[in-house]
């Protein structure tokens, strides 16, 4: 039972920490987070003298004794101070990498120790695509949104650079978290009906060493906006001038989110103002009484808007037939004499 015993303090007093697994770029650098506990009675043995190894498999790939030689098959840095317990370590220009590794302490010829921990180290060709909180936004227009942007930064030294499309009216910021190898950049925004349907795309770009290519990697949402009428118009069918008797169609639009699904017409009088039909469209016959100021009005749960009065007038035929005849007056007197002739506006006409 006392030899049991023993054991399972060993495993409890002789422990490292390091993450379960780390992504990084090939050719670039990865931060090994680490820490670790030994027996009480060995702590006085943590010295200047000690070194930390990083082994895969069972072949060493780091020695932190080496740094600068040369001769590390993985170059690197140990930052982590040993006497105090850390082993975290730097390892540069990283080949391909899928691996097991794990730390190995060494102090002199007495207190040698590798730990049962271990961390996977993966390297990419391509950055993994950031995160972006959160995954959609539907909200009401005025609404004030915190857009949250974080993607993995496992190489202090060439961390990503993350940049917000298109560039929103807003406040921007950017959180390092080199514990969690991450950084985090927040946009807020307030929403407006313009950013109804936009994409709204986070990139985070990865510098790479001279002589290589940079690297980047995107995550992109949909903006979805509820906002009341706006840009409420009226347009006329047919656009040119109208003689009496020729009916016009006037038609309402608006933008909104949801759609606008009820519109109500109205004619103006001088202060007077009649609701006159409901729809999207008003048809007018054309009668000289059917002259005048009219407007629409979009109906939604969010709200209404009004469009810009709209003068509507149905000039008389016999105003065309006028205008015909002097231009064909016009023409025949071209024809007659080869020149145009400077004639007065006829009387029948100027009325």
């Amino acid at each position: 039972f006392s030899m049991w015993t023993n054991y399972f303090d060993l495993i409890l007093e002789w422990s490292a920490w390091m993450p379960s697994k780390i992504e990084a770029l090939r050719g670039l650098c990865v931060v090994i987070p680490c820490s670790f506990t030994l027996s009480p009675q060995y702590e006085s043995w943590l010295t200047a003298s000690c070194k930390g190894i990083w082994m895969k498999r069972w072949s060493q790939v780091f020695d932190s004794s080496l740094t600068g030689t040369g001769f590390n098959e993985i170059p690197g840095n140990l930052t982590g101070n040993l006497e105090h317990k850390e082993c975290t370590t730097v390892l540069n220009d990283l080949p391909y990498l899928n691996h097991y590794f794990y730390f190995r302490l060494e102090c002199g010829s007495s207190l040698k120790f590798s730990f049962s921990e271990s961390v996977r180290i993966v390297t990419k060709d391509d950055p993994s695509q950031p995160t972006l909180t959160p995954a959609t936004v539907e909200v009401m227009e005025g609404t004030s949104v915190n857009l949250i942007c974080s993607a993995a930064a496992p190489c202090p030294t060439l961390p990503p650079t993350l940049t917000w499309t298109p560039t929103l009216t807003g406040s921007m910021q950017d959180f390092p978290e080199p514990q969690n190898q991450v950084l985090t950049s927040v946009m807020n925004f307030t929403v407006s009906h313009v950013h109804h349907g936009e994409e709204i795309t986070c990139t985070a770009l990865y510098k790479q060493k001279p002589g290589m290519s940079e690297k980047s990697s995107q995550k992109s949402l949909t903006v979805t906006v509820f906002y009341s009428p706006k840009n409420t118009s009226v347009s006329v069918r047919p656009s040119f001038s109208v003689v009496q008797d020729s009916s016009v169609s006037l038609t309402c639009s608006s933008s909104a989110n949801p759609y606008v699904l009820s519109y109500n017409w109205y004619r103006v009088i001088g202060e007077q103002v009649t609701q006159i039909g409901a729809g999207k469209s008003l048809t007018l016959d054309g009668k000289a009484s059917d002259s005048g100021e009219y407007y629409c009005e979009a109906l939604h749960a969010l709200g209404m808007e009004k469009a810009t009065v709209l003068v509507v007038q149905f000039a008389c035929k016999c105003e065309y037939v006028h205008c015909l005849l002097y231009i064909c007056l016009l023409v025949v007197l071209y024809l007659t004499t080869g020149e145009l002739v400077k004639i007065g506006v006829p009387m029948f006409y100027r009325s």
